[in-house]
């Protein structure tokens, strides 16, 4: 695989007011010659989430994921590493297995048994014969071909480039220190998760999870006012800070049933909700008792693969109550997301009409998004600008 190219350095200081601005132009929604670019210069040079590392408890325990064009399996290997590698055999290319997730001792490809180990490495090869034993072929050609796969606060992310140098913990910059360590995500476990298409633009949906003055009426019965405040950030994240006393994962008139927040929280996650996005387009919810997430990948410039989770403190599981309110949470989000679900949709179609939207004033974090969009995109936003 061709190495690709670093991201182009943005902008990190906080989204700063403004009076009136304009939206990217209605092509960069629509044109799929852009959205070829968006890939090479916005996507492909990015960390990508894959699951919780509580997903894979054991070794053995495996998911697969596809994220743009690319199909990948991550797996606990038996010495306790969480590794990711394409899902493709190293003899003809066939998928190694299509289940969503499971536990398995080998990785067997069922066109002709080639059999790799957990840690991907080829252990037998029917045709090779005496080959494999001879090592006449480089061992490492015939290895599952690894991805970068890293784990943070119990985040696992990996990169789709085999030959990408660059850490995390870079990317990432400040957000596991000012936010995910605080709302402990090293102990959330995933309980519910679904996976689906819509027909829109996934900066839309970046867009439409990072401004409130929506939720008065797109949510007007699911959230209502939900006021936030832009927080400092650093490196590919930006998010907004939402100080509340009562749990936003719950529809408002059943707040009073919220599960209580581990003791151990600290500083913001005592009093209040990151709402954030680890870019291109990973919207992920840290609140006090409670963390969900909604990953945008993009399929096309006008389709967009949308995969949900919900999850809960390890703790918070073991509560003798947990199946008769975590239902609750699961109603509240599922409509939410149901709801944001149908007005990007909606807003797609009338940018068609080529016409060109603002940002108000209460919409700071979305234009600081445009703009990180604009420094990425670099020369090829001059194609779009009148």
């Amino acid at each position: 695989m061709t190495a690709l190219t670093s991201p182009t350095p943005i902008d990190t200081s906080t989204p700063r007011p403004l009076k009136l601005a304009r939206m990217l132009a209605p092509e960069t929604y629509t044109s799929e010659a852009w959205f070829q670019a968006e890939l090479r210069e916005v996507h492909y040079p990015a960390w990508h989430f894959a699951c919780l590392a509580s997903t894979l408890p054991e070794s053995g325990r495996f998911i697969t994921r596809r994220l743009l064009n690319r199909h990948v399996i991550v797996i606990k290997g038996q010495d306790g590493v969480i590794r990711a590698f394409l899902n493709s055999c190293r003899h003809r290319g066939a998928p190694l297995t299509l289940a969503a997730c499971g536990t398995l001792d080998k990785l067997t490809c069922p066109f002709h048994q080639w059999t790799y180990n957990t840690q991907g490495e080829l252990e037998r090869a029917p045709g090779l014969g005496g080959l494999l034993s001879r090592n006449d072929i480089p061992r490492q050609s015939l290895n599952l071909q690894q991805l970068p796969c890293e784990v943070s606060h119990g985040l696992v992310f990996i990169h789709l480039d085999p030959d990408h140098t660059g850490s995390l913990s870079d990317f990432l910059g400040n957000y596991t220190s000012n936010v995910a360590r605080h709302y402990r995500t090293e102990r959330m476990v995933t309980v519910q998760e679904k996976s689906y298409s819509l027909n829109t633009n996934w900066k839309l949906y970046v867009e439409v999870d990072m401004e409130t003055l929506h939720t008065n009426f797109v949510h007007q019965h699911s959230i209502g006012s939900q006021p936030v405040t832009p927080v400092e950030h650093s490196a590919n994240w930006f998010g907004v800070f939402h100080r509340h006393s009562a749990s936003p994962g719950l529809l408002p008139e059943k707040r009073h049933l919220a599960f209580p927040a581990p003791e151990d929280l600290s500083g913001p996650a005592c009093s209040g909700t990151h709402f954030c996005v680890l870019l291109p387009g990973f919207f992920i919810v840290t609140a006090p008792e409670v963390m969900w997430w909604i990953q945008k990948t993009p399929i096309s410039a006008t389709q967009t693969q949308v995969d949900v989770g919900y999850a809960f403190h390890e703790e918070t599981l073991e509560r003798d109550d947990f199946d008769r309110i975590a239902p609750l949470y699961f109603q509240r989000l599922d409509q939410v997301i149901e709801e944001d679900d149908r007005i990007t949709e909606y807003q797609l179609l009338g940018l068609h009409n080529g016409v060109r939207g603002h940002y108000t004033p209460v919409e700071p974090v979305v234009a600081h998004f445009a703009e990180l969009m604009q420094q990425r995109m670099g020369q090829w936003i001059g194609c779009y600008e009148p």
